[in-house]
């Protein structure tokens, strides 16, 4: 059987070395992009003064979740970490590439522990040491291009990253794979043992946020973070596996009366 024009190409293209991904932005461009949206988002939102308990708690959880981030990782990747509150009704949490972690009060009220909170932070913070988005921009673009055109790109060394053209629309908006959820809640699950929570909390966030989808809406958190039985049942293996290796949990804790 005669090979198809665009195997053909590939062969051809694929005969020399490449570079790393051109479709991806660059670490640096992702904290650009990030910074530049976060401080958008802070125009338009109303977010909740810094003075606020409610804040004062989630930075302190995020602060001991950052800790256990290892040196050589924060030396190629100095993240510019920011935590954000933001005062509406809307259950919600999202990341921004290169730091910024905003929060829905609509959310952080339904939340009974703060390990479930933690659980959050550490999701989301796994989504900007992924490079989850980045690399979700890059599978879009290579998509939408097909894979000729790729192919002749990547072969060229080109580089086809313009942030000047990412919209905050397409930073909000490029849906999670399955795996990158999954490494999401696995390495928030290390982050928070290491940080000394209750990874039970990860098992109580799912019933909450199934909880806050129970009266006809699906709350935002779940459109951009599908959570459905197995994400629970592999978080139970996670700590299953966990108490095996002998790692005894501390008592989860309540969050405080604001």
């Amino acid at each position: 059987m005669r090979a198809s024009l665009s195997v053909l190409v590939a062969m051809a293209l694929f005969a020399g070395p490449v570079k790393a991904d051109p479709f991806k932005p660059g670490f640096k461009q992702q904290v650009e992009l990030g910074q530049k949206a976060a401080a958008q988002i802070r125009n338009e939102e109303k977010i909740v003064k810094e003075s606020d308990p409610r804040v004062q708690l989630m930075r302190k959880v995020a602060q001991k979740l950052t800790a256990h981030i290892p040196e050589n990782e924060i030396k190629k990747h100095p993240y510019k970490w920011s935590f954000d509150l933001v005062d509406s009704k809307e259950v919600n949490a999202f990341a921004l590439p290169g730091g910024p972690i905003f929060f829905y009060t609509g959310l952080f009220e339904k939340f009974s522990t703060v390990d479930e909170l933690a659980a959050v932070l550490g999701h989301e913070m796994t989504h900007i040491r992924e490079e989850h988005w980045a690399n979700a921009y890059a599978d879009q673009q290579k998509r939408n291009l097909g894979i000729t055109a790729v192919l002749m790109i990547i072969r060229a060394n080109q580089d086809m990253v313009n942030i000047a053209s990412i919209s905050n629309e397409v930073l909000l908006s490029l849906p999670y794979s399955r795996g990158q959820e999954s490494k999401a809640d696995r390495s928030g699950f290390r982050l928070m043992v290491d940080a000394g929570y209750n990874p039970k909390g990860m098992l109580d966030l799912f019933d909450t946020l199934a909880k806050a989808g129970g009266g006809g809406g699906t709350p935002e958190f779940l459109r951009t973070h599908p959570a459905d039985k197995s994400r629970k049942n592999e978080a139970q293996k996670l700590i299953d596996a966990e108490s095996k290796k002998g790692t005894k949990f501390p008592a989860t804790t309540p969050m405080p009366k604001f």
